[in-house]
């Protein structure tokens, strides 16, 4: 099987850690290549990883083909932020990388390098997080970059490292990523055994921090770690939604720091029902950021059945209420 080259925009996100690339690979193995490849011209866009484990394990590739003229650049972010549960941090350096893009020709003519504004639009960050990345890029050593790409330091402080001799950084950050995260779980699971909070836990991370000899950054980087993988709070209406599922009484605590229940009339309840039901499919269809032809081009071929389901469903549904949302609020 000839290896394809791949187009520089399908190396925008970090890479896989080996560990995760070896899991892809005996999956591929034992079950085939469950999304396929997706190329533009002779060059893989998305799927650089799926790809090499396809070679690795002996399995023929499946392609779909991009249309010449495709937004490229929010294709594959789309593709890739779809798959990946990335921070804040991890996104900037995406979209720094996205917009110091070489103006491509020949084989890569269809590279637009946009603007930082535009690249962190597309990445949901600010711009001014996407300049401290270009700072950790330009200006610190590759280990710096990786910590933040694993997302065990965030980029702010990564850039302020960069002030630091080259020498003086690689001395600081002086674990792995692969070792900040190890210990990060070490932390969790000494915090869950004793099921203790707040002072307490934190004297439990202390002693962890000076069995293993932590110094500041890679403390600070163990922090990162288990910040961005805690559970995040559900929101006011999704505290009383959970309320509402719960036992009689329940109380939830929500992003907005107070304590929800579940209304107490059944028709109140019903009522909330259908709205929390309404605004989890309402609502993230609104914070789509990519055209319906992008995202005619993102289905994977084997979900294709699903989305014709949904649509038939869906789109009579939203028609009527449009419909009467401008009758009645006209």
């Amino acid at each position: 099987m000839a290896e394809m080259q791949f187009h520089p925009v399908s190396e925008l996100f970090p890479a896989m850690a080996q560990a995760e690339f070896d899991a892809l690979v005996s999956d591929i193995t034992e079950n085939g290549l469950r999304e396929p490849i997706h190329v533009m011209g002779n060059s893989i866009v998305d799927g650089r990883h799926r790809y090499r484990a396809c070679l690795q394990a002996q399995v023929e590739p499946q392609f779909v083909w991009v249309p010449e003229g495709t937004d490229v650049n929010a294709l594959v972010i789309s593709l890739n932020l779809r798959r990946r549960h990335l921070s804040e941090s991890q996104r900037a350096m995406v979209a720094a990388r996205l917009a110091a893009l070489p103006i491509g020709s020949n084989q890569h003519a269809q590279i637009c390098a946009p603007s930082q504004d535009r690249a962190a639009e597309l990445l949901n960050v600010s711009r001014r997080t996407v300049q401290h990345a270009r700072t950790v890029i330009d200006q610190g050593t590759p280990e710096l970059a990786s910590a933040v790409d694993c997302g065990v330091i965030a980029v702010s402080s990564a850039a302020d490292l960069t002030r630091l001799p080259l020498d003086t950084q690689q001395e600081v950050l002086g674990r792995t990523p692969q070792e900040i995260r190890a210990i990060a779980r070490d932390v969790k699971d000494r915090i869950q055994v004793a099921g203790v909070c707040g002072a307490s836990a934190v004297r439990i991370f202390d002693r962890v921090a000076q069995e293993r000899g932590l110094s500041g950054m890679d403390q600070i980087a163990v922090v990162e770690v288990i910040k961005a993988e805690a559970p995040v709070l559900p929101t006011p209406l999704q505290a009383k939604r959970i309320a509402t599922q719960g036992a009689p009484g329940l109380l939830v605590l929500a992003t907005d720091g107070r304590y929800h229940s579940a209304p107490s009339d059944p028709e109140d309840s019903a009522r909330m029902q259908r709205w929390l039901d309404l605004r989890e499919g309402l609502e993230p269809l609104a914070r789509v950021t990519f055209s319906p032809e992008v995202a005619l081009y993102s289905i994977p071929a084997y979900q294709q059945q699903h989305v014709s389901t949904w649509l038939a469903s869906a789109v009579p549904f939203l028609n009527q209420l449009n419909s009467l949302w401008s009758q009645h609020h006209a």
